[in-house]
Formats: C-alpha cells, sequence, structure tokens
C-alpha cells in the first residue's frame, strides 16, 4: 500500500517485473541463450515500494525441480532510481556499461550473466526475481547466489517475478 496524500485512500501498489524480450511464460530468444549470443536480456519495473535504496536481479533456472535452482545471472547495486536493466553487460565484477552494477558468479562459477542452453528437445523453465532492498547494500562484487542471499535476508521489502522458458 502507499499513502496517496488523502487519509481517505491507500492506493495499492504492485512491484512488477518484465522484460521487452519476452513475456511472462514466454520463450527467451536465442540471440539471449547459449545458442546465440549470450548476452544479457533487457529488465524494466515499476511499482517499487517506499523505501527502496537499492534492487537486486537474479535469474536462475528452476528445471528440474528436484535440484537446487540454477543461477544464470546475479546482478546487484541497481540504483533505486533505475527503470531498467538494458541488454549488454560484459563478464566483468563490476561493468560500467550499459550502467554501472555489480555483477555475482553464475551457476558455472564465472561472473556474469551465463544464458539458457540444456538438452534438444526438452523445455527449461526460469525464474527472474527483482528485489527491492530497504538500503544501500556495502557488499563486494562476484558473490555467489547463497552468500547474497544470506546478505539481504530481512532487507527485501518487496519482489516481483517474471517466468520464461527455453527448449532446444
Amino acid at each position: 500500500m502507499r499513502w496517496t496524500g488523502n487519509p481517505e485512500t491507500v492506493e495499492a501498489v504492485t512491484m512488477r517485473l518484465w522484460s521487452d524480450a519476452f513475456g511472462e511464460n514466454e520463450a527467451v530468444p536465442v540471440k539471449f541463450t547459449k545458442d546465440g549470443y549470450n548476452t544479457s536480456p533487457p529488465f524494466g519495473w515499476d511499482g517499487l515500494p517506499d523505501g527502496t535504496r537499492e534492487l537486486a536481479l537474479l535469474f536462475e533456472g528452476v528445471t528440474p525441480a528436484t535440484h537446487e535452482p540454477w543461477v544464470h545471472w546475479l546482478v546487484y547495486k541497481i540504483p533505486a532510481d533505475a527503470e531498467d536493466l538494458p541488454s549488454g553487460f560484459k563478464h566483468a565484477r563490476e561493468p560500467e556499461e550499459p550502467m554501472h552494477v555489480l555483477q555475482g558468479s553464475n551457476g558455472l562459477g564465472n561472473i556474469g550473466y551465463d544464458g539458457p542452453s540444456g538438452t534438444v528437445g526438452r523445455t527449461y523453465r526460469y525464474r527472474i526475481r527483482l528485489f527491492a532492498l530497504d538500503h544501500a547494500m556495502d557488499l563486494e562484487p562476484g558473490l555467489d547466489w547463497k552468500t547474497f542471499e544470506l546478505a539481504i535476508k530481512g532487507h527485501v521489502l518487496d519482489q516481483a517475478e517474471l517466468h520464461a522458458r527455453y527448449e532446444r
């Protein structure tokens, strides 16, 4: 809920996450996969809760459901006033272009985005989560998801999800 200034009305605001490259439960385009250019896709959001000081985004594979999710991309220290995360981040801990953020390690132990891949004839599912954090986190670049998850515990104001799939 968000205060509107009128004591009789409170505006309900829902945090939303989307991509201009694909919609909810749609296929990740090939150029954002290992079968293409393996470049990070763009994301946009709105409806951040009051008090948001920083954002973080996690792109993870959730197939098969019997295993821990596979981290494809962890990006954090996204400024709270940013309206989107553009495409094209390089494999650097602290990329300056297309914007200055920090990147964590993916499931392969490398820094930055590692696009979808998989066995031919099988559909893989992905969950992308955007976290609104209540303060600017003093974190090092290159963190793995488990370390990052512990660091943000108790600091998540809200989160939004987007789901996608990929079939080879």
